[in-house]
């Protein structure tokens, strides 16, 4: 249901979308969430079916910087 319709909003896979949020704009799983009109566990399961939690760590590792500081 919030796939199908954040998809036809931003005419963007899922995938996509999370991505940008999450690290792109650097947004965490409440801000995200609330930016997108989802909740907050929806904005969660999304990131975690795709991984981007370890993408997300793996970038700021490279860039020897912690995220949540």
């Amino acid at each position: 249901m919030y796939q199908t319709q954040l998809e036809e909003q931003f005419g963007q896979p899922m995938k996509d979308i999370i991505y940008e949020y999450y690290i792109t704009k650097n947004y965490g799983p409440s801000v995200g969430a609330k930016e997108l009109g989802i909740p907050r566990r929806v904005f969660i399961y999304f990131r975690n079916y795709y991984g981007l939690k370890e993408v997300k760590h793996a970038l700021y590792a490279d860039q020897n910087v912690c995220p949540d500081k």
